[in-house]
């Protein structure tokens, strides 16, 4: 009885889940960022809910090993940080990649029924093979769209 209770009351929200709409965010990039976004899209990542793909590229000439993205939506004047999240991912100088980024908080942001901006993904640091690392510059500074 109790397996059947459970079960009726994650229905509903793995309904969800498979029915999540993918968001569409701006993707934006520092200009001196050494990985860039190769790709102006973003889709759902198949069989993973609250995911979706996105594609990047290195434009260094360093291997890459993780990227953090950032994801951020305007609130009246100010702008709010939803989500970071640091994906591990080895790939080599001038090589592109697709990676899945998570997007369960902004997915609930956006249902919040607030007055939003549209969701901006970014990239704010990069991790190198060799240990260096790409730290965004402060809020200040303009990012390239």
């Amino acid at each position: 009885m109790c397996r059947s209770v459970l079960i009726s009351a994650l229905l509903p929200v793995l309904a969800e889940l498979a029915c999540a709409q993918p968001i569409d965010f701006e993707l934006r990039t520092f200009p001196e960022s050494p990985v860039v976004f190769a790709d102006t899209a973003t889709a759902p990542a198949p069989g993973l809910p609250q995911r979706q793909l996105v594609t990047i590229r290195d434009d260094s000439q360093k291997s890459v090993a993780a990227v953090m993205f950032e994801q951020s939506v305007a609130n009246g004047s100010k702008i709010e940080i939803v989500a970071i999240e640091r994906v591990s991912i080895l790939f080599a100088a001038r090589e592109k990649r697709r990676v899945s980024v998570a997007v369960g908080d902004m997915s609930r942001k956006l249902q919040s029924g607030e007055s939003l901006g549209r969701p901006v993904l970014s990239i704010v640091a990069v991790e190198f093979l060799d240990g260096s690392q790409w730290s965004a510059p402060t809020a200040s500074q303009p990012l390239h769209q």
